[in-house]
């Protein structure tokens, strides 16, 4: 879990290939869900008809890898889920599923500077990759619509600073789940 350009999808996707976990991106299931071009920028909100479709195009893609995440958990298998995931409401469908299946979710919030965002935002639009949904703009406000995390439990919660080295990362991740069952992890 994280906010855009907080190195979230680099590590959940490094970290889920390391371990052969299952991987599922908010942005290419928004993509394929909605039928949008691979090539679109982001979750593809471009490509809508109007902003008021964007909440109701959030809450399906998060309805959506909650069915993935359902489906994996019940064939026995460790899930990460990247995605912003900071709304408390969408949190809260994440532990009703994990109670209902009896596994315990944990959650890696990856964070760094605002310089850092910043820097990786500039470097996204100055290399015209897509993919990058986040302007500066954007992601102000995002920061700003933050729920707090306490309706997590504090040992649910791994936080790893992202500015570190990948490979220090990943570490930093094998070490936080050692003696723990990452049955779901969710990076934000």
């Amino acid at each position: 879990m994280g906010l855009p350009a907080s190195g979230k999808s680099r590590l959940a996707r490094r970290w889920a290939r390391k371990h052969d976990f299952s991987y599922f991106n908010f942005d290419k299931v928004q993509k394929q869900f909605f039928g949008i071009a691979e090539s679109a920028r982001g979750g593809g909100h471009d490509s809508l008809p109007s902003e008021q479709s964007v909440p109701d195009m959030n809450r399906r893609t998060y309805d959506a890898l909650l069915a993935y995440a359902r489906q994996e958990l019940m064939a026995g298998r460790t899930v990460v889920l990247d995605a912003v995931y900071g709304a408390r409401q969408e949190r809260n469908y994440l532990l009703e599923l994990a109670v209902e299946l009896k596994v315990t979710p944990y959650f890696v919030l990856c964070y760094c500077s605002e310089r850092a965002t910043k820097a990786r935002m500039d470097d996204r639009t100055s290399a015209g990759r897509p993919g990058y949904a986040a302007h500066w703009h954007l992601f102000k406000k995002q920061q700003e619509e933050l729920d707090p995390l306490d309706d997590l439990e504090p040992t649910m919660v791994v936080s790893v600073n992202t500015e570190n080295p990948t490979e220090q990362l990943l570490e930093q991740l094998d070490y936080a789940f050692e003696k723990r069952d990452p049955v779901t992890v969710v990076m934000k």
